[in-house]
């Protein structure tokens, strides 16, 4: 059986640049359609969030994404998530993921805390005594036990963070997405998550994990991928990849 959790190749993403053109009719956008392949030869309409993106992640292992806003971090893990499509290339996921990429995902506003822990695990796939049997370890670790009757809409962003963080990483996945969210929560919660991560890989899962705190990156990631306008440009261990980062933005 493949160690190999996560498996990109040559993945690409590209955007279409310009103004949200105003309602027509299918009559007057039909030779639009038809044209496509040939309006795609206008490179300067359109931007490439990412391209030619190469990489494994190994089962078990903590791999940390760097790189400055705008760099097509989020763009990747959006791909993986599959909450967007690629332009090109292909990603491989295998296993069961959890995700963490931005406040407000995975969780419905209407449900209370309560019910979007079985919500949630249900996304994950989990089954209810599955849950059952995770429940009161993930609301002693969110800490908003207090509120767990409440609807999440009502959360403060701090608040949200700590309990999908707590669902997300309590709940077994086999591979772990953390996107930049983490530092909406407090220096103290940050530090709990930081642990709680290193004990998810210790057990064998991954991580994927974007954070613009590089001190979290090196204490969590033994390997960082450092991106630059959505290429890589340093894939190796943590303190070389954050080095090459820090001096090209001096």
């Amino acid at each position: 059986m493949s160690d190999i959790a996560i498996r990109v190749n040559g993945l690409g993403k590209r955007y279409r640049l310009g103004e949200k053109l105003p309602y027509k009719t299918i009559k007057e956008e039909l030779p639009k359609i038809f044209s496509f392949r040939k309006s795609l030869a206008k490179n300067d309409d359109y931007i490439w969030a990412l391209r030619d993106i190469s990489f494994e992640v190994r089962k078990g292992e903590a791999v940390g994404v760097i790189g400055k806003n705008g760099a097509g971090k989020s763009t990747l893990l959006k791909i993986l998530s599959k909450i967007t499509e690629p332009t090109e290339g292909n990603a491989e996921i295998n296993g069961k993921m959890g995700s963490l990429l931005e406040v407000g995902t995975g969780f419905h506003p209407e449900l209370t805390g309560r019910e979007n822990i079985y919500f949630n695990g249900a996304i994950l796939g989990m089954k209810k005594k599955e849950i059952d049997r995770k429940f009161d370890e993930i609301v002693a670790f969110s800490e908003v036990e207090k509120f767990l009757d409440t609807p999440v809409k009502r959360y403060s962003s701090g608040m949200y963070v700590r309990l999908a963080f707590a669902v997300a990483a309590h709940l077994e996945p086999d591979i772990l997405l953390i996107d930049e969210v983490l530092a909406v929560g407090d220096a103290g919660f940050q530090k709990k998550c930081i642990e709680k991560m290193k004990n998810v890989a210790q057990e064998g899962r991954a991580i994927l994990f974007i954070s613009h705190n590089l001190t979290a990156v090196q204490s969590l990631c033994k390997r960082t991928i450092y991106i630059v306008d959505g290429r890589i440009l340093k894939d190796g261990f943590t303190t070389e990849s954050i080095d090459t980062y820090v001096s090209s933005t001096n």
